[in-house]
């Protein structure tokens, strides 16, 4: 399978779960052992199956690693992993869009963790401000009750498109527009 197949499918949990920094950084938080450890475990298995056999255990290897995330995420933050509910089991797609890479290294793991982590972090910051008009709201998810009066109330009300999923598209394709813009420039002026 070539990666076209997969397109930015692996960016698809951004869109319903990083309303908040909070969700946004709890998906960091999963999103870059799961990725760093399925990137270690691909070429082994690139190395000794071909088709149908290297794609049924690259699909295993990520679910069982998505829900391993989601019960370290459970026992760790239930509040937390209760906002981000079937969200965290979408983590199978970023590994699967690893997978489709035509010649994956044991860095490439942690090169797409740490995309996909800046990317979950940046959005939710992004969709809180906007959306919410607030920032680190619900970080006692994550923290505990040391976080209780973290929230920073911004203004009065925030652009309710924003804290939707098509304001997500919005902000994730103005992301992705602004990368491909600098990582362009960068190459053109070598």
């Amino acid at each position: 399978m070539r990666p076209g197949h997969f397109g930015l499918m692996g960016l698809a949990l951004l869109i319903g779960a990083t309303d908040l920094l909070v969700k946004g950084l709890g998906l960091a938080i999963m999103a870059l052992p799961s990725l760093l450890l399925f990137g270690v475990a691909l070429p082994a298995l690139r190395r000794h199956l071909e088709g149908a056999g290297y794609w049924l255990s690259a699909l295993l290897l990520s679910a069982m690693l998505a829900s391993l995330a989601s019960l370290l995420l459970q026992a760790g933050a239930f509040e937390l992993h209760h906002a981000l509910g079937p969200y965290l089991y979408l983590l199978v797609l970023p590994c699967l869009q690893l997978a489709a890479s035509e010649s994956p290294d044991t860095l490439d793991g942690l090169g797409a963790g740490l995309a996909f982590a800046l990317l979950a972090v940046l959005l939710g910051t992004l969709r809180e401000v906007l959306g919410h008009a607030s920032l680190f709201a619900h970080f006692d998810w994550l923290l505990g009750p040391i976080a209780l009066g973290w929230r920073l109330q911004l203004g009065a009300d925030g652009i309710p498109l924003f804290a939707a999923a098509p304001g997500a598209f919005i902000l994730l394709g103005t992301l992705l527009a602004l990368w491909r813009r600098l990582t362009t420039r960068t190459a053109d002026s070598r």
